[in-house]
């Protein structure tokens, strides 16, 4: 972009995301991914970074860059702070808003439920992070294919190093890429006060959903009840409520189990239980699961947090009601507009090579030399 004027515009001016619609045809009987097929070629591009970040600005400008060169019919979106950050950085170079030129780059720009509309492939540029902070702005909408970069610290959900970005997304841009299904959680909030409500709000998790007793001094009385059934009622600081995505994030540090993306279920995983026979549970993903934050609460309020998101605290006698998506039964359909979340792969064996190089799974003790003063 050092070459160019940027030139910002409102998104209001692109196409929605309804024109691209890809199909999803998987590659083999056995195989895990699905090839990923474009109706027609791709036209909006969303591209995420953590804001004010500097280093991985530079990277998005070779994005952009790249993208502007190569693929000149491709518009590019970005939220508003990162155009307010890009316009900082090249201001010097840019004259006016409204000045045109066929070398500026343009960047589309909007507010986020307008973005949502736009959007046929996500591109996030970070960490894990970067990752849940995109999908949670399409929460309740089909979520676009995902292509992630690795620029953050751990990369759990990042296949791709950002050295090969070039390669990698001309073959996403001309339908080589595979993608892997991840399933989502629904989360229905019920306040106390309107229990009988028909139609509560609901958010998606793509990792996880916890309740926390945060800073009470208290802990946590909570009724678990799955499929209309009480499992339980516990005494603990929370409880955790994950998809096989975000098996590996909270819920492992918590004592949790290790799940492939592509198993269908949930996983309930207690928080520092008062009792020690309350260990973490794998359940089907068609069961309905109710946390109901018990009336002998000591605390006043008890901390909701959505894939890292603070939500609303909730009080004695407020419950949540999650089960998977639509697509939470293991099958998928190019017909479900609202089932779970496509990412990009690099190959069927991402998820092993991760839990072993990322996570040292099962790695043996290795003698440490002494050193002695």
């Amino acid at each position: 972009m050092t070459k160019n004027r940027i030139r910002i515009e409102s998104i209001n001016a692109l196409k929605d995301h309804t024109i691209v619609q890809p199909k999803f045809v998987k590659t083999s009987v056995l195989s895990k991914l699905h090839h990923v097929h474009w109706s027609k070629p791709l036209q909006n591009i969303y591209i995420v970074k953590k804001p004010w970040n500097y280093n991985v600005r530079d990277a998005m400008i070779k994005v952009i860059e790249h993208l502007h060169t190569n693929y000149p019919s491709l518009k590019i979106i970005v939220n508003k702070t990162v155009a307010d950050e890009l316009w900082e950085e090249y201001k010097v170079n840019h004259k006016s808003t409204t000045s045109e030129n066929s070398d500026d780059v343009v960047l589309y720009t909007g507010e986020i439920e307008d973005i949502v509309q736009k959007t046929d492939l996500i591109i996030t540029l970070g960490g894990d992070g970067t990752i849940l902070r995109a999908v949670s702005a399409f929460s309740n909408v089909n979520v676009p294919p995902v292509l992630s970069f690795s620029l953050g610290t751990l990369g759990f959900l990042l296949p791709f190093d950002f050295k090969s970005f070039e390669s990698t997304f001309k073959n996403v841009y001309e339908n080589k890429g595979q993608a892997i299904h991840r399933s989502r959680l629904e989360c229905h909030l019920i306040r106390k006060e309107n229990i009988q409500e028909e139609d509560p709000s609901m958010i998606h998790a793509m990792n996880d959903i916890s309740l926390h007793r945060g800073s009470q001094p208290n802990l946590t009385a909570l009724d678990i009840i799955i499929d209309n059934e009480l499992l339980t009622t516990t005494t603990c600081d929370g409880v955790i409520l994950s998809t096989p995505t975000g098996s590996t994030a909270y819920s492992l540090s918590a004592g949790g189990s290790i799940s492939h993306p592509s198993v269908p279920c949930i996983l309930l995983t207690p928080i520092c239980p008062r009792s020690l026979s309350f260990r973490p549970l794998i359940l089907p993903s068609t069961s309905h699961i109710i946390l109901r934050i018990n009336e002998s609460n000591r605390n006043g309020s008890i901390n909701l947090s959505i894939d890292g998101i603070t939500q609303a605290d909730m009080k004695p006698g407020d419950q949540i009601h999650v089960n998977s998506d639509k697509n939470g039964n293991g099958k998928i359909s190019n017909d479900d507009t609202n089932s779970g979340i496509w990412c990009f792969a690099r190959s069927e064996h991402d998820w092993t090579k991760d839990i072993n190089e990322l996570l040292g799974f099962n790695s043996s003790f290795r003698a440490q030399k002494q050193h002695h003063i």
